[in-house]
């Protein structure tokens, strides 16, 4: 029987690839999780598998509402919902522009916007997990991936410091390029030429990338706020 005394986590994008491994850190370190997608798909070690479309403030507003009523308040939440289309600059569209900017960045702001109004309200503490991308360091061949991971890691900087008040921490993982099915998506030259230029050669794996998920969430890390972890092998 499921334990209902346990802390809830809500992990969104969790039908991807570091979406399911973030679930089964977090459900392995004691937590319920609700894995958030589009498409009601998730690692099954997931408390519930969550519908929604968190690129749409309505529908975010709708989810933690649901969350709300049925398990409580969440003491987690790990925006991971993101999207990347390996599109040239000059071939990007209006429509398609707005999708990345959308679920990369949109969905991460408005989630956790959800999600603090309800724990300041019932004074309660929290913490904020963004995945960003060593693409919003450095750039990226997909510039509208890489400025929107950009400004996930200013939005978690800037959270960071303006929800400390309530004791809600907010920090992000900078992953490097990770062996998940969204990479695949990657042209193969570039595949090969970023291979080659990481220290420890070769791709992360998503468990990697959840391990470190699974630290800022805890209590190991109650000092750790406004904080970039990278998780990229040596890549810079």
């Amino acid at each position: 029987m499921p334990d209902h005394s346990a802390p809830v986590a809500v992990v969104t994008g969790g039908a991807g690839g570091i979406g399911r491994a973030v679930t089964a850190a977090l459900a392995g370190a004691g937590h319920r999780v609700l894995s958030v997608d589009v498409e009601q798909s998730a690692d099954p070690s997931a408390h519930a598998a969550l519908v929604a479309d968190v690129a749409v403030p309505g529908q975010v507003e709708e989810l933690f509402g649901r969350i709300h009523e049925r398990y409580g308040l969440p003491d987690v939440l790990v925006n991971n919902a993101g999207v990347y289309h390996a599109r040239d600059f000059l071939d990007y569209d209006p429509t398609t522009y707005a999708q990345v900017l959308d679920v990369n960045l949109g969905a991460a702001f408005f989630c956790t916007q959800a999600y603090a109004r309800a724990l300041v309200a019932a004074g309660r503490p929290g913490s904020v997990v963004n995945v960003a991308s060593i693409s919003g360091q450095s750039g990226s061949p997909d510039a509208a991936y890489g400025a929107s991971k950009g400004a996930v890691i200013a939005l978690t900087r800037s959270l960071g410091r303006a929800l400390s008040g309530h004791g809600i921490r907010v920090n992000a993982v900078a992953p490097g390029l990770v062996d998940t099915p969204m990479a695949a998506r990657i042209p193969a030259g570039r595949r090969d030429d970023y291979r080659a230029r990481i220290p420890l050669g070769r791709f992360g794996e998503p468990a990697e990338i959840a391990a470190a998920v699974a630290w800022l969430a805890g209590r190991d890390s109650s000092y750790v706020t406004a904080t970039v972890l990278d998780v990229n092998g040596g890549l810079h």
